[in-house]
C-alpha cells in the first residue's frame, strides 16, 4: 500500500509539472506578443493579439509551441506512468514470491508436507525450498522406517525372551509378525544340522489339508532353494501347486506374492520363514526389516539350541554321576573280598617266586639273543593269528611287540601282499613238510618302506611250537643295489640313444663320458674327448667357451643352471645355426662338487613354431581389435542417447575387446526405444551374438514402429530363437539374451517397460520403486511341459525429474570387497536411496568409482553396462 501511495504522489507531481511548464509557455508567447504589439506602438487588446499572426505568419509557430510542449510533456508523462506501474507490478509480483516462500518455508518448519505452489521452481529460492522439503520427506520417511522396524525388533525381542521352546517360539514369531507386516499366512522351518533338512515347526493361518509338505532338502522348492542361496527370495509368480489361502469371506485364494527370508548368523543358516501376501507388491521396508530380523532370531535360535544341548548334557552328566556312584560302593565291596584273598595269594607268591627268578633268568638270556638278532620270528596259530614275535621286530621294523599283536601285524603292509601271504600259509597246512618263500614291502614306523624276505614253515605239529613258523629278513639294501646297478645299465642305454647332447666334467675340466650325439656338434667322437682337459681338445671355438662358462658359473654358485646358446653347425657343405637349451647340473660327493652334467637339447624347431605361434596371435589380436571397430560403428552412438534425453549417462565397460553386452537405442515417431541387452557369452562369441540381436531389434521396430516393450520383447524372443534354430528339434545351441527394455512416450507422460531376467530402478522424489523383469530369456530351449507366457508391458506414469537404471548382470555380479563378495543388487539399491539428490552425472562418477574401488584386484568377470535416464 506504502508503494501505490508513493506512486501516486509521484504521478500528482509530475501532472503539476506538465501543467505548470506548459503554462510558463503560454505566458512567455503571450509576453513575446506584447513586446511586438509595443514595439509597433500599438494598443494592448485581445482583437490585436488574435490579429497579429496574420501580419506576422512566423508566430503561427510560436503559438504552436504552448500546444507542442504540452503534447511533448504529456507524452513522458504517460510514459513515466507506464514506467512506475510496471515497476510497481514487479515489485509485487517479488513481494507475492517471497510471501509465497515464506508461507510455504513456515509450514514446512511446522512439520507439514505443503504442496509446491505454481512457477515455484522458477526462482533459486524456490528450488532450494523444494530441494530441502524432498530431503525432509525423505529423512522423516526414514526415521518412520527406522521406527517402524525398531518398533517391530521390541515385539520379537519380547517374544524371543519369553519363549524356549523352539515350537512355540516360531508359532508366537509367526503370529506377530504376520499382523505386524500385514501377511496373509506364515510358515517356519528350522534347520536340522545333523540332517540338512528343513522342518517345518509352525504355520499360521494355513489350510492343513492343503499344506502338504513339511520337510525340505537343500535346493528343494523355495525353501530349500532360499537355504541353498542364503538369499531371501521374492516372488510374484505363483506356482500352480503352491499352497491357497482359506477364508470364510475370501474362499479359497492363491497368494499374489510369497516372501522367504533366510535366518542366518555367523554364516551358519539357522531356519526359514515364509510369508504370503495379497498384494502383489511387498514393500522393500518389510523386506528390509525382515532381513534385520533374521539375524535376531537365528542368533536366538543359536544360543536356544546351545542351551537346550547344555542342558541335555547336563543331564547326561547328572546320570552318568550317579552310575559312577554306584559303581564306587561295588568297588568297595570288591575292595575288601580282595583284601582277604590277597593275604592268600601273599603265601603262594613266596612260594613261586624263586621258580619264577630262575625262569626269569632264562628267559632274560632267549630274549637278549632274540632282541638282538639279524631276523624276526613269528608264530601264527591255525587261524592265521600272530601269536608271537621276537624282540628283533623293534630294531627291524621300529614296533613294539604289542604295536604288532591284535591284527596289527598286517596293517602296514598291501592288501595284495597279505593274500599272497595268507595263501603260502594255506599251502604250508596242506604240505606240512614244505618250506615257502615269499617276498613283499613293509612300512616302518618311522614311515621308511623296506623289503622283506620270509620263510615259511609248518610247526603245528610241534607241541612246544603249535603254529606256523616265520623267519623275516630285511633285504632293502640288497634290492637296492641290484636296482641302482640295473638302473645304472638303462642310464647308460638311454644316455648313448638319447638325441640330446650329454657331457660329464670334473670342476678342472676333464671329461669323464660324452654320448655320440656329441659328434654332430663338435665334429669330434665321444673316445677321442674322452679323459682329456678342455684345453687339450680342438672343439668349436663357441662350443669351448660354453663348457668353460658352464664350469666357471657352478663353480661360482653351484647350483642348477640354464642356459640357451646358437651354436654353427656344419651340414655337409652347409654351414647351419641350431638353437640349444643347456642344462648344467651340479653333481656331488658328500658336500663337495664333484662333477657336472652337461644336457644340451636342440629347441631350434620349438624356436621356429614359438615364432610362428606369436605371429599367429598378432594376427588374431589384430582381427578382434578390426571386429571391435566394426562393433562399435554398428552400436548406436552414445551421443545419440544424450540427445534424445538430455540428462542420461552410459556406463559401459566391455570384459574383453569386444563384448556380448551392447546399449540399443531406436527413435521412431512417437517414441523412443531403449535398452540394456546382454548376449551369453562374452568376447567374440558375445559379440557375434550382439550383432544378431542388433540387427533383429532395428528390424523388427522398424516394420512395426508401434509396439509395445513387452510385444517387442516377445518378438525379438521368436525372431533369436528362428535365428539360432531353437525352434526346432534338436536345436545345437541354447544361447540367449537378457535385456531390460524401455519405451518413452514423445508426447505423453509415460513409459513401458519389458524385461528378460532384468529389472527397472525407478528413482522419484526420494523413493525408490523396483519393477521385476520376467523370469525369461530371450531365446534359449523352449519349456516342454509348461506353456511359455509372453512377456509383461509395465505402464508407469511419468513425473519431471524421475529418473531410471537399468543394467546388464555383469554389473552386480562382479566379485570384490574385503571379503570377496558379489556387488550385489542390495548395495546399488542403498546407494540409490543414500544419493536420492544427487544429479545423473553425480550418480554416473559415483557408480563408476564405487565399482572400480569394489573391484580392486580382483579381475573383471563379465561385460558391464548401466543406463541413467532422468525425464
Amino acid at each position: 500500500m506504502r508503494n501505490d501511495r508513493n506512486t501516486e504522489e509521484r504521478i500528482q507531481t509530475n501532472r503539476r509539472r506538465l501543467i505548470l511548464s506548459s503554462l510558463l509557455v503560454l505566458v512567455l508567447t503571450l509576453l513575446v506578443h506584447v513586446a511586438l504589439l509595443m514595439d509597433r506602438g500599438e494598443s494592448l487588446r485581445i482583437s490585436t493579439l488574435l490579429g497579429l499572426p496574420g501580419s506576422h505568419p512566423t508566430l503561427f509557430v510560436l503559438d504552436l509551441m504552448p500546444l507542442l510542449v504540452f503534447a511533448l510533456l504529456l507524452g513522458q508523462h504517460r510514459q513515466l506512468i507506464r514506467t512506475w506501474k510496471s515497476q510497481e507490478a514487479r515489485l509485487r509480483s517479488s513481494d507475492e514470491r517471497m510471501e509465497q516462500n515464506a508461507a510455504f518455508a513456515k509450514i514446512l518448519s511446522e512439520g507439514e508436507d505443503p504442496e509446491p505452489y505454481e512457477g515455484m521452481l522458477e526462482n533459486n529460492l524456490g528450488k532450494a525450498l523444494r530441494m530441502i522439503q524432498i530431503n525432509i520427506k525423505s529423512n522423516r520417511r526414514k526415521e518412520r522406517e527406522q521406527s517402524w522396524i525398531a518398533e517391530g525388533k521390541d515385539i520379537v525381542s519380547k517374544i524371543l525372551r519369553e519363549h524356549q521352546d523352539p515350537g512355540e517360539l516360531s508359532y508366537q514369531i509367526l503370529r506377530a509378525l504376520n499382523t505386524y507386516i500385514d501377511a496373509i499366512q506364515g510358515a517356519f522351518y528350522l534347520h536340522q544340522e545333523d540332517t540338512g533338512v528343513l522342518v517345518n515347526t509352525a504355520t499360521y493361518a494355513f489350510n492343513r489339508r492343503k499344506y502338504v509338505r513339511q520337510e525340505f532338502r537343500m535346493g528343494e522348492g523355495l525353501v530349500g532353494q532360499c537355504a541353498y542361496e542364503m538369499d531371501y527370495i521374492y516372488r510374484t509368480e505363483i506356482p500352480a501347486d503352491y499352497v491357497t489361502i482359506r477364508s470364510g469371506i475370501l474362499g479359497d485364494q492363491k497368494p499374489a506374492s510369497i516372501l522367504l527370508v533366510p535366518l542366518i548368523t555367523n554364516e551358519e543358516l539357522q531356519g526359514i520363514v515364509e510369508f504370503a501376501f495379497l498384494e502383489n507388491r511387498i514393500p522393500k521396508l518389510t523386506i528390509q526389516f525382515l532381513l534385520e530380523l533374521g539375524e535376531i532370531i537365528a542368533r536366538t535360535l543359536m544360543n536356544l539350541r546351545m542351551n537346550l544341548k547344555t542342558r541335555r548334557l547336563l543331564e547326561e552328566s547328572r546320570t552318568m554321576t550317579g552310575e559312577l556312584r554306584n559303581n564306587e560302593i561295588l568297588l568297595q565291596e570288591n575292595a575288601k573280598r580282595m583284601k582277604s584273598t590277597q593275604l592268600e595269594l601273599e603265601q603262594s607268591n613266596l612260594k613261586l617266586e624263586t621258580q619264577m627268578q630262575e625262569a626269569q633268568n632264562a628267559q632274560n638270556r632267549l630274549h637278549l639273543l632274540l632282541e638282538f638278532a639279524s631276523e624276526v620270528i613269528s608264530i601264527y596259530d591255525d587261524q592265521y593269528r600272530l601269536t608271537y614275535i621276537s624282540p628283533s621286530v623293534i630294531h627291524i621294523f621300529g614296533y613294539t611287540a604289542a604295536e604288532m599283536m591284535g591284527g596289527k601285524d598286517m596293517d602296514r603292509i598291501s592288501r595284495e601282499d597279505e593274500i599272497r601271504i595268507r595263501k603260502t600259509l594255506e599251502q604250508l597246512r596242506k604240505d606240512p613238510l614244505d618250506v615257502k618263500q615269499i617276498e613283499y614291502s613293509y612300512l616302518k614306523k618311522n614311515g621308511e618302506r623296506i623289503f622283506l624276505r620270509t620263510l615259511c614253515r609248518n610247526k603245528l605239529a610241534d607241541p612246544s611250537i603249535r603254529g606256523l613258523v616265520l623267519n623275516t629278513t630285511d633285504i632293502t639294501e640288497s634290492i637296492r643295489v641290484e636296482k641302482e646297478q640295473r638302473l645304472k645299465t638303462r642310464m647308460q642305454s638311454l644316455s648313448e640313444n638319447s638325441l640330446d647332447l650329454i657331457l660329464r666334467l670334473n670342476r678342472s675340466g676333464l671329461i669323464h663320458y660324452a654320448n655320440p650325439i656329441v659328434e654332430d656338434y663338435t665334429g669330434m667322437a665321444p673316445e677321442s674327448i674322452l679323459n682329456r682337459n678342455l684345453s687339450e681338445i680342438d672343439f668349436p671355438e663357441s662350443f669351448s667357451r660354453l663348457l668353460v662358462d658352464i664350469l666357471h658359473a657352478v663353480e661360482t654358485h653351484p647350483v642348477k643352471k640354464n642356459l640357451q646358446v646358437t651354436l654353427p653347425i656344419r651340414m655337409g657343405e652347409y654351414l647351419a645355426e641350431r638353437i640349444l637349451s643347456v642344462d648344467a647340473i651340479p653333481e656331488f660327493q658328500g658336500k663337495e662338487l664333484e662333477t657336472v652334467l652337461v644336457v644340451g637339447h636342440d629347441i631350434t624347431e620349438a624356436k621356429r613354431i614359438e615364432k610362428e605361434i606369436k605371429i599367429q596371435n598378432r594376427k588374431v589380436q589384430d582381427s578382434i581389435n578390426y571386429a571391435e571397430r566394426i562393433q562399435s560403428s554398428i552400436l548406436p552412438e552414445m551421443d545419440r542417447i544424450g540427445k534424445a534425453f538430455a540428462k542420461s549417462f552410459v556406463y559401459y565397460q566391455p570384459r574383453d575387446v569386444i563384448s556380448g553386452d551392447f546399449p540399443w537405442m531406436f527413435e521412431s515417431k512417437d517414441a523412443w526405444y531403449l535398452a540394456a541387452v546382454d548376449c551369453t557369452g562374452h568376447g567374440v562369441p558375445g559379440a557375434l551374438l550382439s550383432l544378431v540381436g542388433l540387427f533383429l531389434l532395428n528390424n523388427i521396430t522398424a516394420l512395426n514402429p508401434g509396439l509395445s516393450a513387452g510385444e517387442l520383447a516377445e518378438n525379438l524372443h521368436k525372431e533369436v530363437r528362428k535365428a539360432l534354430k531353437q525352434d526346432r528339434d534338436g536345436p545345437e545351441t541354447r544361447d540367449g539374451m537378457d535385456m531390460a527394455l524401455c519405451k518413452f512416450f514423445k508426447k505423453e507422460n509415460r513409459m513401458e517397460f519389458a524385461g528378460a531376467h532384468r529389472p527397472l530402478y525407478l528413482l522419484s522424489e526420494g523413493e525408490l520403486t523396483v519393477l521385476p523383469g520376467d523370469n525369461k530369456a530371450i531365446g534359449g530351449i523352449p519349456p516342454r511341459k509348461k506353456e511359455e507366457k509372453p512377456f509383461t508391458t509395465h505402464s508407469l506414469a511419468c513425473r519431471k525429474g524421475d529418473k531410471f537404471f537399468f543394467f546388464t548382470d555383469g554389473f552386480i555380479d562382479q566379485l570384490g570387497g574385503p571379503k570377496g563378495l558379489k556387488y550385489g543388487s542390495a548395495r546399488f539399491r542403498n546407494a540409490l536411496l543414500d544419493h536420492a539428490a544427487y544429479t545423473l552425472p553425480q550418480f554416473h562418477s559415483y557408480f563408476q568409482k564405487d565399482h572400480i574401488d569394489w573391484r580392486g584386484d580382483e579381475a573383471q568377470l563379465d561385460d558391464l553396462l548401466l543406463i541413467g535416464i532422468e525425464v
